[in-house]
């Protein structure tokens, strides 16, 4: 009998089932509590959803799809799904798996020789389960710099081939931290071995299979653009839209991981697959059980969250492939959050119950994800009173904190007579993002010094030297971005610049932005 670990429980607990009930009362929308989720977090628009039992229980638009304009959000509405993405390239592999083209263990460097690692032995060890499953001993969003903001001039071949400068940071198939670039290689293993490219294989084998007329892998459809919704944030204090521009003649980097845009009403379809473990509506296998139970087998033990366990009694978590897993309030719960600039999404399935959630935002408000979230969840479990509004909203002593370490604008100056202002000039390169430029702005009274990405086209932003400090702060021009940065400059033993490292300005700034992980060298 096989010792009775933590490691060993995890998956018979939740995979089993942890409580004896199997069916929960139907519960309409409260249209009151939402609208004073979106009015008080300032939400433009959102799309909400609930599936049971093979039928759509709830599917309805709120509000409108851009500040500003008439357009209502209905059911039809598009979104980005951000990291909720990956499930759909789980099912792509899983679908490969099927069809014996490909294997769970099988090594990434059989199908991707260019798939090299910091560590040799890690990266011969290396299979497709790794790739998806957060254990690389990879950082926390190590890379994601080449992914986001968009646009980048990054291809996916050269984010394979870049993973060889990001050094690990935990250990190998032991620690937990979450990441974007493993998605981009497993996408890559399917234009390996199909001949197609990952945006035309989810089209053909899991969009259309299943009627999903607005929902696209790759770039929307003209017919369907006017059903898109605009992404928005809050900037300087004030809503506003936030957009992207996007080369549509070239594919998004990032789309494996975070880039599929979709209807309420296609994802609904989505959930029903999923519950009904790769069986469409028709009786029809997308992919099969065992390709079911293997994503929704816990892989990477994850920790368990103060809210978690005060919000929902959770005792074990863990991730699967392109889902969470874990227990909520006695039910298994899987599931998995999106976040893109300007649009969030969050689902939520409880194959117990054969229910299953949606809800997508047109803002980036993780506060606001939540509450939508758990308004129409929780009746469902148990709970028809509490008011999530005000147990997700961000009080005003959190967000104090959080800014703590970010410098004001009574501690920075443009002061080009500073000793070293002149000696920042000059180029810069990192091995994996390539070369920032730092140079003066022109020659006028009201001259200052810039820096700008070569490979990023929002990080373009003003040089700002912190008082009493070497330490200089980057404010990025594009005040949407909340990441600036800050520089250390590195220096010989005569004094002069030769290099450069950044970090982000505050705690706040998203984990994506892996300023950290950079080292540059001045040309």
């Amino acid at each position: 009998m096989p010792k009775l670990t933590l490691k060993y429980l995890l998956p018979c607990l939740l995979l089993s089932g942890m409580s004896l009930i199997t069916y929960a009362e139907p519960v309409p929308l409260d249209h009151k509590k939402i609208q004073q989720v979106m009015a008080q977090l300032q939400i433009p628009g959102a799309a909400l959803g609930i599936v049971q039992s093979g039928k759509v229980i709830a599917a309805q638009g709120f509000g409108v799809k851009a500040i500003g304009k008439d357009a209502p959000i209905d059911a039809n509405s598009i979104f980005k799904i951000a990291s909720n993405t990956k499930a759909f390239t789980t099912a792509a592999l899983a679908i490969l798996v099927d069809e014996g083209k490909i294997s769970w263990n099988g090594k990434v460097q059989d199908y991707l020789p260019d798939f090299t690692l910091h560590d040799p032995w890690v990266t011969k060890e290396f299979n497709l389960i790794d790739l998806l499953t957060h254990r690389s001993g990879l950082g926390l969003g190590a890379g994601d710099l080449m992914l986001w903001p968009e646009p980048s001039s990054f291809t996916r071949a050269e984010v394979l081939h870049n993973l060889r400068y990001l050094k690990p940071t935990g250990e190998f198939r032991a620690d937990y931290a979450y990441d974007n670039l493993l998605y981009i290689v497993a996408s890559e293993i399917i234009p390996t071995v199909t001949g197609m490219s990952w945006e035309a294989f989810v089209k053909k084998r899991i969009m259309q299979p299943l009627a999903m007329e607005h929902c696209f892998a790759g770039n929307v459809s003209s017919q369907k653009l006017s059903h898109v919704a605009t992404p928005h944030g809050i900037v300087d204090g004030k809503l506003q839209t936030i957009i992207r521009p996007i080369d549509p003649e070239k594919p998004s980097v990032s789309a494996p991981a975070g880039g599929i845009q979709c209807s309420l009403n296609d994802m609904l379809t989505w959930v029903q697959v999923q519950l009904n473990q790769g069986k469409t509506a028709t009786g029809k296998s997308l992919f099969s059980e065992a390709q079911h139970k293997m994503m929704w087998t816990p892989h990477t033990i994850m920790p368990v969250s103060w809210r978690s366990k005060h919000f929902d009694n959770t005792h074990l978590s863990a991730y699967g492939l392109g889902w969470r897993i874990n227990d909520m309030n006695g039910y298994l719960q899987v599931h998995h959050t999106g976040s893109l600039a300007g649009m969030y999404s969050f689902v939520s399935l409880f194959p117990e119950l054969d229910l299953g959630f949606v809800v997508l935002t047109n803002q980036q408000s993780s506060a606001a994800r939540s509450a939508l979230m758990y308004t129409i969840m929780k009746p469902y479990l148990g709970d028809k009173n509490t008011d999530w509004l005000s147990k997700f909203s961000p009080s005003n002593k959190a967000a104090a904190k959080q800014h703590t370490n970010k410098p004001e604008k009574s501690d920075v100056t443009i002061d080009l007579n500073h000793a070293d202002a002149k000696a920042y000039i000059g180029t810069y390169e990192d091995p994996w993002l390539g070369r920032f430029v730092i140079e003066l702005s022109d020659n006028s009274e009201n001259a200052f010094l810039k820096i700008k990405a070569l490979r990023i086209e929002k990080f373009v932003g003003k040089l700002y030297q912190i008082k009493n400090s070497n330490r200089v702060l980057i404010r990025w021009d594009d005040r949407s971005l909340e990441a600036d940065a800050i520089i250390d400059f590195n220096r010989n033993k005569l004094g002069s610049i030769i290099g450069m490292t950044l970090a982000p300005a505050s705690k706040d700034v998203d984990f994506s932005y892996d300023f950290q992980d950079l080292n540059f060298t001045k040309l």
